[in-house]
C-alpha cells in the first residue's frame, strides 16, 4: 500500500509494479550500471522484491535472489537519481537483508560499482586480501 500524501513507504513488490520497476531500471541499464532484465527475469525476482514508493510513484527498488541457506544475492538495487543520498537505498539493502535473515541465509552477496556504498550497509570483503569475484559470460563469445 502507498501513501498519497507524499511520505517515503518501503513496501513488498507486487506484480502490479512490474511495469514500473521496468521504466525505473531502464536509465541504469543503458548507462550499463545495471544489467539488462527481461520481464521474466523480473516477474522472478518478484517474490523476494521490495519498492519504495513517494505517493503513487516508484523511486526504488530491490529484489535479493535466494540461492540456497548459504547464499543470496541483492540484485536490481536502483533508486531514482532524484532522490539520491536520502537513505532509500540504505532502507532497500536493510529489507534484503532481513528476509535472508527470515529464510536463515548465511551470507549475502552484492555486486556493485559502488563499494563504499555497500560498506556503508555493512558489507564487507569476505575473500583473502580483499579479492574480487570474477565472471564468464557463457551466452557471449
Amino acid at each position: 500500500m502507498t501513501d498519497t500524501d507524499g511520505k517515503l513507504v518501503i513496501r513488498e513488490a507486487t506484480m502490479d509494479d512490474l511495469a514500473n520497476v521496468q521504466l525505473l531500471l531502464q536509465p541504469f541499464v543503458v548507462q550499463r550500471l545495471l544489467l539488462p532484465r527481461t520481464p521474466g527475469d523480473l516477474a522472478v525476482l518478484m517474490q523476494h522484491a521490495f519498492i519504495a514508493n513517494i505517493g503513487e510513484q516508484v523511486i526504488g527498488f530491490s529484489a535479493i535472489e535466494i540461492y540456497s541457506q548459504k547464499l543470496a544475492e541483492i540484485q536490481c538495487l536502483a533508486v531514482d537519481q532524484n532522490h539520491h543520498g536520502r537513505g532509500i537505498g540504505k532502507q532497500l539493502v536493510a529489507k534484503c537483508v532481513h528476509r535472508a535473515r527470515q529464510h536463515n541465509v548465511r551470507e549475502v552477496m552484492a555486486i556493485s560499482a559502488s563499494d563504499e556504498f555497500l560498506k556503508q550497509c555493512g558489507f564487507d570483503y569476505s575473500l583473502p586480501d580483499q579479492k574480487r569475484a570474477l565472471f564468464y559470460r557463457t551466452d557471449q563469445l
